[in-house]
């Protein structure tokens, strides 16, 4: 537990500024190159996390660990202080993902109350939207059928976050395998047809958080041509 919790703190800290640097070591040993090294990997790593500490203290801390000498904090204060922190960071960042999510959402609902209005924008009682670009002659995947397809993914921003280019080749996978816009839209597409389709986040993947640029409650864009349907 107490490993999971210094763990936590080093994944969730930040360098602090205005530190005045001591005179640089002179890296004269295999063990002075790879402590640094060490030190350089674990600062970026704090840096990006956001959360101001202390280095210097911080550097106290880890020299008395590693001594095994006397401590200036209980093992209880340490582990209070742990669990506090991990609470805060979580409460922190809970706070940061619903408000990144509530951003997302009104910008996806502005994005498809304007595209609309577009020439050629369809859409349906579901709020899915689509515009045809090249009309196919084929038949029409059901449900239960496995479709081929060609297909770009973009942010509302116009950032591409999944490309069948980037495989070099189509992907293959049930119709109701995929995210309910998708499912909804190939059920309408012809084979051949080539669609943009405009998924609002109900329909793409809520307030999830799926990683990647991909953020809670995203309306998404897709490009998608329906080469093939396997019954």
């Amino acid at each position: 537990m107490k490993m999971k919790l210094v763990a936590a703190v080093c994944m969730g800290l930040t360098m602090s500024t205005g530190i005045v640097a001591a005179d640089a070591p002179a890296l004269s040993t295999d063990m002075d190159k790879l402590s640094y090294s060490v030190g350089i990997d674990l600062g970026k790593n704090l840096k990006r996390q956001g959360i101001e500490i202390n280095p210097t203290v911080m550097a106290k801390g880890i020299q008395d660990g590693m001594n095994g000498g006397a401590l200036l904090l209980t093992e209880q204060q340490m582990k209070d202080t742990l669990s506090k922190f991990q609470k805060d960071l979580m409460a922190k960042r809970a706070a940061q993902f619903e408000a990144k999510s509530n951003v997302n959402k009104e910008k996806g609902e502005a994005f498809l109350n304007q595209n609309k209005l577009k020439a050629g924008v369809v859409t349906l009682p579901s709020r899915l939207q689509y515009k045809i670009i090249t009309a196919g002659t084929g038949g029409k995947p059901a449900k239960e059928d496995e479709v081929t397809v060609e297909y770009t993914g973009r942010l509302i921003d116009g950032t591409v976050f999944d490309s069948t280019d980037k495989a070099g080749k189509p992907a293959v996978f049930k119709v109701s395998q995929v995210i309910p816009g998708w499912t909804e839209a190939l059920q309408l597409m012809p084979a051949g047809s080539t669609w943009e389709i405009y998924v609002p986040t109900n329909l793409a993947y809520g307030a999830r958080n799926v990683g990647g640029p991909i953020g809670p409650n995203e309306a998404l864009i897709f490009n998608v041509h329906l080469i093939s349907i396997k019954k």
